[in-house]
């Protein structure tokens, strides 16, 4: 099940959200996991003993590594439940006769940084079976993350309280993130898709940037709406996610976009990979080996291709370079200059992330940079076709350079300008999400389902 399906819209979340919130303290855990294991089951039956079990292995392995802190039994354990989560994601990724699970990366790194806190004495096990596989499996973080921790999530699962506030807002941000997804990415898709479908990039320059211009926005707008469907989510059960993104395409270099794209995963990274690795250095350069193991594993995570290594791997070079006089003379630069640098390695870096192979991603960037040798027009039938470029489109396209922007603080003092009173205000800003979501809905009906991209990783 998808968070932007009908299913979930129109039938799985409404009845949920109705038995939740009248449901008393303990029986809101219980509805939490029984909620959780159908939205797996939805999916695939197959997978929900996995996600049980992984869940029972877990509560077991934190309880041990607890009872038995300063024996060597509790490294043992900690390293056993490292192995299985990661030979789990390996396995299926590896195995690509079956479908991957939904969520498993997910579950698997939260159950990772669960272990390693127990261990490291940042956090107490947890002895409520109930709270933790309410924790570990609650749905809206399934799909897309993001991945919390449990002692971020610890103190408010024990005083569930779903108040008619945390109610409304959950369902405005759950909106804003459906209209992202269905309206914005979804529609940017409809060029981006085809294009990347061929066999090779046989497109002219221009359309070659506008494609790649599109598909930096459709990811970002994407996961971000998706993400925000889940924080929304998480709202109105009564729960505060951590926040995964802060306008990254304003970012002034590499280091200062993974502290605003996927902030829960490039933390993950730091503090279960890259500390460990940096307090065991060898060499003068193991700093800079521990950044591109670091990329490189992060690359990985989103799938065993080399497209996908290598875009980690100049997220990875992008950061040693960083860190050299000539890098952090860059940070003293022209803010522009600064600006289009960082914009021009990530978007290098999504060229290969997105292409089926890193031969398709080269030739790209040749034709981003104007090289047209080997260029010839194909039949029509062979282009898949190529999409035409029609104005909803455009307007997707506009939309989404415009709220790559920080625009909401500047919105909402134009409207306390004209309405000053909070009460109309709010009445608008709602009638205004009302036809959002009424729009995203219409627009998700007619055309063929798109789920999250994310949520194959």
């Amino acid at each position: 099940m998808e968070l932007n399906s009908p299913v979930f819209l129109f039938l799985f979340l409404p009845l949920f959200i109705a038995a939740y919130y009248f449901a008393p303290q303990r029986l809101k855990l219980v509805l939490g996991i029984l909620g959780s294991l159908l939205f797996y089951a939805w999916d695939s039956l197959t997978y929900l003993p996995l996600m049980m079990g992984l869940t029972l292995f877990a509560y077991l392995l934190g309880r041990g590594i607890q009872r038995r802190r300063g024996q060597k039994l509790s490294l043992l354990l900690l390293w056993l439940g490292i192995l299985v989560n990661v030979s789990l994601l390996v396995g299926f990724k590896l195995w690509a006769e079956v479908k991957y699970p939904l969520g498993l990366s997910y579950v698997a790194f939260q159950v990772v940084a669960y272990l390693v806190e127990v261990y490291g004495r940042e956090s107490e096990y947890e002895k409520d079976f109930l709270a933790f596989s309410f924790y570990l499996l609650l749905f809206p973080k399934i799909p897309v993350g993001p991945i919390v921790r449990y002692r971020q999530l610890r103190e408010q699962i024990k005083n569930l309280q779903a108040a008619p506030e945390d109610l409304a807002e959950g369902v405005r941000r759950f909106i804003r993130g459906f209209a992202k997804k269905a309206l914005i990415a979804d529609t940017l898709a409809k060029v981006v898709v085809p294009v990347f479908n061929l066999t090779s990039p046989v497109i002219l320059p221009h359309l070659a940037w506008l494609v790649l211009a599109a598909y930096a926005l459709q990811l970002y707008f994407d996961f971000s709406g998706c993400t925000d469907m889940a924080l929304g989510v998480g709202r109105m059960l009564g729960l505060r996610f951590i926040e995964n993104f802060n306008f990254p395409y304003l970012s002034k270099n590499i280091g200062d976009f993974w502290r605003r794209w996927h902030i829960s995963l490039s933390s993950w990274f730091r503090d279960y990979v890259f500390y460990p690795l940096e307090r065991r250095r060898f060499t003068r350069f193991s700093r800079q080996l521990n950044i591109l193991i670091v990329f490189a594993l992060t690359g990985l995570w989103h799938g065993l291709t080399r497209n996908f290594l290598i875009w980690g791997l100049i997220h990875g070079l992008a950061l040693i370079f960083e860190s050299t006089s000539l890098g952090r003379r860059l940070r003293t630069a022209w803010t522009p200059l600064q600006h289009l640098y960082a914009l021009g390695v990530i978007l290098v870096g999504w060229v290969f992330f997105r292409s089926p192979t890193p031969d398709f991603a080269l030739d790209f960037l040749r034709r981003l940079a104007g090289d047209m040798s080997g260029y010839k027009t194909l039949p029509f039938g062979l282009t898949s076709p190529l999409p035409i470029i029609e104005p909803t489109f455009l307007l997707a396209l506009a939309a989404g350079i415009l709220l790559s922007f920080p625009v909401g603080g500047w919105l909402q003092k134009r409207a306390e300008t004209f309405f000053p009173a909070q009460l109309p205000r709010q009445i608008l800003y709602d009638l205004w999400l009302v036809f959002l979501f009424w729009a995203a809905v219409a627009s998700t009906t007619n055309a063929v389902f798109q789920p999250g991209i994310y949520g194959a990783f």
